[in-house]
């Protein structure tokens, strides 16, 4: 019997958690699991991203929001009929201003794809400990064929129809998490972060509405659940990034929230004006200005 593939492609944190997981199913011993990195010392296939997609009937992409759309427009020459995109990217691209589920679409032919988000933070992941996907598509088979590849881990998985609801509640709950980092730095505990909490998942779900996406995913596990995790983990990339901008004044690196910003407030328009945190994260991540100036009057007004 023909072995078949599945290619992961990128090698970060969730790339390896990804690899750490499909090696834990038995069943997967089917296929042959080759894991890609454009960094020569972290890509274990050893081949091309062209080789390594090719002929694949699996591929994850486990890469920023910010290059997918370079990688979805090289693998897009190298596909097979009927291969299934897994995406965990969790931004919104600058250029197009388009979420990840609308860059798979616009690049990829007809093509079979899932999202896939929630709290699934690669360390605890790679220790054992649960965690809990929504595997978004429009294709319910798409979902069957995907969870059997995790059947037996420690990742439990949801099925949800609306992608694009999906996709942008990653989105969301990663700028929102961007000011949880910069009130760690400020001083303020838990008492100002519960009522933080509490008007930032009401302003994720005013822009539900703004945008016409599915209320219930917000309130959800790929909504709320995973705003929770990583609002309050230490190994959050958003969290750590708003605590520099609030110590240092500038980014030393990119996160998906820092990335996408931008994007959101321009799809926003004007209607943004009306989300009080949004707009103090503007302000502070786009516009420069004192992160402890800003956050006091804030807190004043509130």
């Amino acid at each position: 019997m023909k072995t078949e593939k599945i290619a992961i492609v990128g090698n970060g944190n969730i790339g390896g958690a990804i690899f750490h997981l499909l090696g834990e199913n038995k069943l997967n011993k089917k296929y042959s699991i080759l894991h890609y990195d454009r960094d020569p010392a972290r890509n274990k296939s050893g081949q091309t991203l062209a080789k390594c997609v090719s002929g694949a009937s699996f591929i994850f992409l486990c890469i920023p929001s910010w290059t997918e759309e370079e990688a979805l427009i090289e693998i897009s020459k190298h596909l097979k009929k009927g291969t299934i995109f897994i995406s965990l990217s969790k931004g919104i691209s600058l250029a197009g201003c388009k979420s990840i589920d609308q860059l798979i679409e616009k690049d990829i032919r007809n093509p079979k794809y899932a999202i896939l988000s929630g709290p699934m933070f690669a360390a605890e992941i790679i220790r054992g400990q649960m965690s809990y996907g929504v595997l978004a598509s429009k294709d319910k088979i798409v979902f069957k064929k995907v969870s059997k590849l995790f059947a037996g881990t420690k990742l439990k998985l949801e099925y949800e129809r609306n992608v694009h609801s999906v996709a942008m509640a990653a989105v969301l709950k990663n700028i929102y998490t961007l000011i949880f980092g910069m009130m760690d730095s400020y001083g303020e505990k838990n008492n100002t972060r519960g009522y933080l909490a509490s008007r930032a998942v009401a302003e994720m779900k005013e822009i539900t509405k703004m945008l016409k996406l599915n209320e219930k995913v917000i309130e959800g596990t790929a909504g709320l659940g995973d705003f929770i995790a990583t609002s309050g983990s230490e190994h959050s990339q958003n969290r750590k990034l708003g605590k520099e901008i609030f110590e240092h004044g500038a980014a030393s690196f990119k996160s998906e929230g820092f990335v996408s910003l931008s994007s959101v407030i321009k799809i926003l328009g004007a209607k943004s004006k009306r989300l009080p945190i949004l707009s103090l994260t503007q302000r502070i991540v786009l516009l420069g200005k004192d992160p402890k100036k800003e956050i006091e009057g804030f807190l004043r007004r509130i």
